[in-house]
Order: C-alpha cells, then structure tokens, then sequence
C-alpha cells in the first residue's frame, strides 16, 4: 500500500481569501483588533502560529479559554466563507482514482485546525471519509511533525507497514517535511509558489495544478516517474 498526504490550502483547494478573512473576524470579535494577518506569510504555516503571529504585533497573547473562542468564532465565520471555495483543477477526480485504485490510503497532512480542515474539504465536495491517516494543526508543534504523526496513524489504521509514502504540497515547507520523515514528495504550483520554486525546495515531482494524468498517478500509486 501506498500513503499519500494531502496538504489542503493551495493543494486541495483555494479558499480565495476565505480564511484569513474569517480570522480577521474572528480576531476581532474575541481581541476587538482584526490582528495583522496581512503581515504573516501564512503558506505552510500551521494555523495556530499563524493566529499567534499576527496577534503578536497587537501585544495580545490568547489565554487557552480566548483560543477556545477564537476557534469558535473563525470555523462560524469560515463557514460563511464556503461559497467563495474552489477546487484545484483535477482534484477531486485525482483523489477518486486513488481511493478507487485498492492500493493507496489517502490522508490530510494539513495546518488547518481538525475542523476548519473538514469544512473545506467538505465545502468543495471532497468526502471526509476518503481520508483515514489525517493530522492536523493544533497537534503538532511543526510541519515535520504533522507528517510524522499523519504515518503513525495510518500504519495504526493498516495495521501492517507502509510501503511508500508520499506528500503532497503547495509549498517548500511542505516538501522539507516529507524529506525530514524520508517521504517522496509533490510540488503542486497551484498556491503561492512556481513549479521552479518548488524544483529547487527538493520535490521529486512537480505538476501545474492535479489533473490525474498518468505521469502523477503512476507516481502516485508506485513512485514511478
């Protein structure tokens, strides 16, 4: 068997701006600031050091019972944010002919909060239930950590090894992750970064957007190129 993990902002989909807007919202509901999110190179980042780095210019650091408010707030406001949500071209068509193919289990490696992951992926009609091995951004303290825990997981789930692993990103960060746990990776020049970009941060593959043509889903399914 195969695993693949599945980043999802820029990867997955593209929230157009839906998020940081909702945590604009949220930011400002729970702190009376919208934060400066504006200032934060969000790509690759886990959602709670991106919350804390833009509310750190503004003094303010959460309490544990004001992130429970924030996190209430923001996936309130994300939701609203749904109908602005788009697939990247090919991706639901690629994540079907994984999960139909036998061999593969499907997983979110993602930064999102375990919640505002499933109202994106199920926004843009994506089934939850396709992805079993997930790990998500209040977990971990890394990127390299959420590709490490979404492994665990998903050799629990099989009960039995996995034979290759492969991540699948929009950005350098998510590539150096897969190289810190010996994974394969996928450059998808759908986000913030160039296909040349994400050639020179190390990916072993990089595709324009995730039409399963066979070049992908042969790499996909058994690493060839």
């Amino acid at each position: 068997m195969t695993l693949v993990l599945f980043d999802i902002d820029g990867t997955l989909l593209r929230t157009r701006g839906g998020s940081i807007r909702a945590m604009q919202r949220a930011a400002e509901v729970v702190f009376g600031t919208p934060g400066a999110f504006e200032q934060v190179h969000c790509a690759g980042m886990l959602d709670p050091d991106i919350i804390t780095e833009a509310l750190r210019p503004c003094g303010i650091v959460p309490r544990e019972d004001q992130w429970q408010e924030f996190k209430r707030a923001y996936f309130s406001f994300l939701r609203e944010e749904t109908p602005h949500f788009r697939l990247v071209q090919g991706a639901d068509a690629l994540v079907q002919k994984l999960w139909a193919s036998g061999s593969t289990i499907l997983g979110l490696a993602t930064g999102n909060f375990t919640e505002s992951a499933f109202i994106k992926v199920e926004a843009v009609g994506l089934a939850s239930e396709w992805f079993y091995a997930n790990a998500f951004g209040e977990e971990v303290s890394t990127r390299a950590e959420l590709v490490a825990l979404a492994i665990r997981r998903a050799r629990r789930w099989y009960g039995q090894p996995v034979s290759r692993i492969i991540v699948v990103g929009d950005t350098p960060r998510d590539v150096r992750a897969a190289k810190a746990n010996g994974c394969l990776s996928v450059g998808v020049a759908a986000g913030g970064y160039s296909l040349e970009a994400l050639h020179l941060s190390g990916a072993d593959l990089c595709v324009p957007a995730l039409e399963p043509n066979p070049l992908l889903v042969n790499f996909l399914l058994d690493g060839r190129l």
